[in-house]
């Protein structure tokens, strides 16, 4: 399990796909205020719904699984993906007050 804090920047409808596997990505700006990384985490299944309460520019904290994948590529070598599934979401306002 990893944590991370950060702002929503982005929220995506959410994709049906074979099966009827559902995910929804959003992206979120973590807050590191020299260097701020973005990163694209995926919902899925059940999990989807957990979005529909929060919005862009919301503060939240997300509780996330590293996922990985091999697979064959086209030019015949093999390749890698990445996924950071996010499980949990929270909203912490004490976390985000302003002083």
């Amino acid at each position: 399990m990893i944590k991370i804090n950060g702002t929503i920047k982005k929220i995506l409808p959410t994709q049906t796909l074979s099966g009827g596997f559902e995910k929804r990505i959003f992206w979120m700006q973590d807050d590191d205020p020299k260097f701020p990384n973005t990163f694209q985490l995926e919902c899925w299944k059940a999990d989807t719904i957990m979005l529909e309460e929060y919005k862009v520019e919301d503060k939240i904290t997300c509780y996330i699984d590293l996922k990985g994948k091999q697979f064959p590529g086209r030019d015949g070598e093999d390749k890698v993906t990445n996924i950071l599934k996010c499980w949990n979401i929270e909203k912490d306002a004490k976390l985000w007050k302003k002083i």
